[in-house]
């Protein structure tokens, strides 16, 4: 489900909104990088943990993490959510 929400947050064609929450969601830059490679790049977790240089356990777990703190935003969910319904 997160990862639906996510990609429907990600997907909602508002560029603003999302560097705005990319800011409130204090990202480190491991964090999102991984975010950008993966929802726009498209690119796989092996292929991210090979361009930045980190294994593909590590790139999870910055995927985990950013995901998290973007979903954590009260505002954030409720809009995906709302994209998805």
């Amino acid at each position: 489900m997160k990862k639906n929400l996510l990609f429907a947050f990600w997907n909602c064609g508002d560029d603003d909104i999302i560097q705005f929450a990319l800011l409130k969601a204090h990202l480190n830059k491991n964090e999102k990088a991984v975010l950008i490679l993966m929802l726009d790049e498209c690119m796989t977790q092996e292929e991210i943990a090979e361009q930045i240089n980190y294994s593909t356990r590590r790139v999870q777990q910055f995927w985990s993490s950013g995901a998290r703190k973007l979903l954590d935003i009260p505002w954030v969910k409720a809009y995906a959510q709302s994209l998805i319904l």
